[in-house]
C-alpha cells in the first residue's frame, strides 16, 4: 500500500534496515513477495509483514547492524504521529459541535444558551486543549533530539496511549456526548471524525 517500505535484512555486519521503494530506478518491479501479514493484536490497517527479497534493490538506511536501533526511532515518529492525529480530530470535532450548538435552537433557545450543553461543551474543550498542549510539548522535545532524550523516550508512549484512548469518546458511535447536542451520527462522523462509518 506503499510507495517504499523500511525493512530489516542481515548484512555482513548484522541486522540493518533498507528503505525499499515499490520500483527499481529502471522502473522496474522491485523483487520482494509478501510471505505473511503478523496478526498483531487488533492492528489490522497498520500492517507488517514477513518478506522474501529476490534481487531485490534497497538503499541502506544508517549504520550496518543498526537496524533495529533505527526502526524503533521510526516507530517513534509514528507514535508522535497518532498523538498529533488524534488531537486534532479532538479539535476539529469540537468545532464542529460548537457551531451546530450555536446554530440550532431547542425549547426556544439555542442549544449553546442551554447550561447542561454550555457544561458538555466545555469539558470537551478542556479535554481537547490538553491534547493539543500534550502533544505540542511532545513535538517540541522531537526538536531536541538531545536534550530530551528521555522524555521523549517515555512521554511519546504515554501521549499516544494516553491521546487515543481518550479519542474513543468521542467517536459518534460510541458516546452520547454526540447525542447531547442534537447532531445526527452520519453528519458527525463526515464532518468531524473523518469518512462515514
Amino acid at each position: 500500500m506503499s510507495d517504499a517500505f523500511l525493512v530489516l535484512a542481515q548484512a555482513p555486519r548484522g541486522l540493518s534496515c533498507f528503505l525499499l521503494p515499490r520500483w527499481t530506478p529502471d522502473g522496474e518491479r522491485n523483487g520482494f513477495h509478501l510471505q505473511r501479514l503478523k496478526d498483531k493484536l487488533g492492528n489490522r490497517s497498520n500492517a507488517s509483514g514477513e518478506v522474501e527479497l529476490d534481487r531485490a534493490w534497497a538503499r541502506l538506511l544508517g549504520d550496518e547492524g543498526r537496524g533495529i536501533g533505527i526502526i524503533l526511532e521510526m516507530v517513534n515518529h509514528t507514535r508522535l504521529d497518532c498523538v498529533i492525529g488524534a488531537a486534532a480530530m479532538m479539535r476539529q470535532a469540537l468545532a464542529q459541535a460548537v457551531h451546530h450548538c450555536i446554530h440550532r435552537t431547542a425549547f426556544g433557545r439555542r442549544l449553546i444558551e442551554q447550561p447542561l450543553m454550555r457544561a458538555v461543551l466545555a469539558d470537551l474543550a478542556v479535554e481537547s486543549e490538553a491534547a493539543t498542549v500534550l502533544m505540542m510539548r511532545l513535538a517540541r522535545a522531537y526538536d531536541r533530539l538531545e536534550d530530551e532524550t528521555s522524555f521523549r523516550r517515555i512521554g511519546t508512549a504515554v501521549a499516544k496511549y494516553h491521546v487515543c484512548k481518550r479519542l474513543r469518546p468521542w467517536s459518534p458511535r460510541r458516546s452520547s456526548a454526540w447525542e447531547g447536542t442534537g447532531m445526527s451520527r452520519n453528519r458527525c462522523c463526515r464532518a468531524s471524525i473523518g469518512r462515514p462509518r
